[in-house]
């Protein structure tokens, strides 16, 4: 009578899938991607707020005219906005004004690396879109951390209106949301993916 224990068969590791490589490269790729943008577009920010800061405050000469018709201008005028968009909470007490914002920046960057991190293979304009808007989120983030406001330097007039003063973070953020609706509307996400081969046995 053999009394050797039956041995347990052991399957081999399955191999990755060249679909699976891709992806993981693809996702090192687009992390990478992420940090180049944020760092680039962060210091350019920094820099140009550096600028304004000691270039364009009214002991240093107040603004500068770039270009101007008739009806519009363009000009770098130096602007500290304590609050938010369009002046929102800038009246606002602030030992209320500076935790509310600098929680609520760290909550929306949070937010925007999760959904990066479920960016798929192919979703480049998501990916840019995301990378955008968290340069700008960030250098106004270090703005607030700094200095208790946001530093703006950009005027635009046409005519009558003048659009609120903005700075190279708020552009990066208007672009990003520009790019985010795009995708909603026309990106990968949106494409009909083909009918399975059940769907078509049933026709």
């Amino acid at each position: 009578m053999n009394d050797t224990p039956p041995t347990e068969e052991t399957t081999p590791p399955e191999k990755d899938s060249s679909e699976d490589v891709a992806q993981r490269w693809a996702t090192r790729g687009a992390w990478i991607f992420l940090l180049v943008v944020t760092v680039i577009l962060t210091v350019a920010d920094q820099w140009s707020k550096h600028w304004a800061h000691h270039s364009l405050r009214q002991d240093h000469g107040g603004s500068m005219v770039i270009a101007r018709t008739e009806e519009a201008a363009f000009a770098f005028s130096y602007v500290r906005n304590h609050g938010a968009a369009w002046g929102f909470l800038a009246n606002a007490d602030e030992s209320f004004r500076r935790p509310f914002f600098f929680i609520i920046s760290l909550l929306a960057m949070g937010f925007i690396l999760y959904l990066f991190s479920r960016v798929r293979l192919g979703q480049r304009m998501l990916a840019l879109a995301l990378a955008l808007v968290l340069s700008g989120a960030l250098g106004n983030f270090i703005d607030r951390v700094r200095f208790g406001y946001v530093v703006d330097f950009i005027d635009v007039r046409y005519g009558t209106f003048r659009w609120p003063t903005f700075n190279v973070a708020d552009i990066a953020i208007s672009v990003g949301v520009a790019f985010l609706l795009l995708e909603s509307f026309f990106g990968n996400g949106k494409k009909k993916h083909p009918p399975s081969s059940e769907a078509q046995g049933e026709g």
